[in-house]
């Protein structure tokens, strides 16, 4: 029987503005085999949700009007989540407290509980300490994440897209586990 690697979890939310009052629009996550769920929300359903910027739009490429004609509400997303993401395990985000923060935005939105049972902590947590049972030295470490890094955007088909990002998230740390295993 062949041995299954059990890959970490991890999350990407892309979201109408960078502004203190902005809100996710997309949210992807993967789960351990590396299966990727993403979904839009939609921002209407949210009278508070007005915020948007017309910049960001052009970088992640969603406009409003998609979100509203296609994104789920917060709340059926919050249950998803919930049912997909056990307050037990960790999930990572290359955007760390940020994501975080739109993580909790959506659950204030959708959810009775008002917060969301998991919590997303930083990547380079995961990913760093692979590094560094092969390499001592940190600025060393740091360039050859870099590397590693370049080379797996490069793998990745695109980028500011919740999927592309969690499929990216995926890459690095099969490049960072297979560059510790030699």
């Amino acid at each position: 029987m062949p041995l299954v690697h059990k890959l970490p979890r991890f999350l990407d939310v892309e979201a109408s503005s960078l502004s203190s009052k902005s809100y996710p629009i997309e949210v992807a996550w993967s789960d351990s085999t590396g299966h990727i769920h993403n979904y839009l929300i939609n921002p209407y359903a949210v009278h508070e949700w007005t915020d948007w910027d017309y910049e960001a739009q052009q970088l992640h490429g969603i406009s409003r009007q998609q979100c509203r004609e296609q994104g789920v509400h917060p709340r059926w997303l919050c249950n998803k989540l919930d049912q997909s993401i056990t307050y037990t395990e960790t999930i990572y985000a290359d955007g760390g407290p940020i994501d975080q923060d739109w993580i909790d935005v959506l659950f204030q939105a959708g959810s009775r509980r008002g917060v969301s049972a998991f919590k997303v902590v930083h990547s380079d947590a995961i990913m760093l300490p692979i590094l560094s049972q092969v390499e001592s030295d940190p600025k060393r470490r740091g360039e050859l994440y870099d590397q590693l890094k370049y080379e797996a955007r490069q793998k990745t088909p695109g980028h500011h897209r919740a999927t592309f990002d969690v499929q990216y998230l995926i890459e690095l740390f099969l490049l960072c586990r297979n560059y510790a295993a030699g």
